[in-house]
């Protein structure tokens, strides 16, 4: 099952996890056989994943130690980053399991249909933006919430639009904040503003969080999402105060390096300025 409620953990019987043990050539499909055959056994099992940065104008994450996983997947011209990445940890994309999407747009989007063709990966994505990522809908207009997004709006659709192209993909589990990835140990949070349908997912016992763009961190400074291409800067807030309010140590953003240590407080002290100066210019 792959969304449930946090469950209690039972020893599991481990007996056809060794009869796989025995008959797996490659030491990275022993470690899935393994975590496949403990998950069926016992239900939620508590692994401890492994993060590794994909970097470029935008970041993906891969997560291993468990069900191989990517956290977005860049841009299109981000592919062959992704392929290097899982080599270097001894995987194919064809060993890719999960690809979790923080939100529609494409330099986070950009690569899923090629990897999940060529791996059979299930697809999680926020339910309000699962109509863009699987092209039954058309990306949204840019935002009107800076001068570039209101000039963006009167360029052609059709400029605007191929700027935002990518190759759709199914969206197999869409998912709207509150959900469990049972085989991840992952929690989806809801956290719009930026596209309506954004998510995040959190690792609670790890006091870490993937939050895609809604807080940027470049050379040591947080910055905001992109506002030519988000909706609302009061739900950018809120969902930034919810970030604020995990007690996180570790957000791995969709642009930047990762924000550690204090990684909670210190979004909660971004936000509170940013709110303070919003408020300033608007009263």
């Amino acid at each position: 099952m792959l969304f449930s409620p946090v469950s209690t953990f039972a020893p599991p019987d481990l007996s056809g996890a060794v009869i796989l043990y025995k008959v797996s050539a490659r030491g990275n499909d022993i470690r899935r056989v393994l975590s496949v055959a403990l998950r069926k056994a016992g239900g939620l099992i508590d692994m401890t994943l492994e993060v590794t940065a994909v970097r470029g104008m935008e970041n993906a994450y891969l997560l291993t130690g468990g069900p191989v996983a990517l956290v977005d997947t860049m841009g299109p011209r981000g592919y062959r980053k992704i392929v290097k990445a899982l080599a270097e940890k001894g995987y194919r994309v064809e060993d890719v399991e999960y690809i979790l999407i923080t939100h529609h747009h494409y330099d986070h989007a950009g690569c899923a249909a090629r990897i999940k063709e060529l791996s059979g990966a299930t697809v999680i994505a926020g339910a309000a933006d699962a109509p863009v990522i699987d092209g039954s809908a058309p990306s949204p207009p840019p935002g009107t919430l800076n001068r570039l997004g209101r000039f963006a709006r009167r360029l052609p659709k059709s400029l605007v639009e191929s700027y935002q192209k990518f190759p759709e993909v199914g969206v197999d589990s869409p998912v709207s904040g509150g959900e469990v990835i049972e085989e991840l140990g992952l929690e989806v949070i809801a956290l719009p503003g930026h596209t309506h349908g954004g998510v995040g997912f959190l690792d609670r016992r790890g006091e870490r969080a993937f939050t895609g763009d809604l807080v940027s961190n470049f050379f040591g400074r947080m910055g905001m999402p992109a506002l030519m291409a988000s909706y609302s800067l009061e739900e950018i807030f809120e969902s930034q105060e919810a970030i604020a309010a995990l007690g996180l140590e570790t957000v791995y953003p969709g642009h930047g390096r990762v924000i550690e240590p204090g990684a909670s407080r210190r979004i909660g002290e971004y936000v509170a300025r940013k709110r303070k100066k919003a408020a300033s210019l608007t009263g």
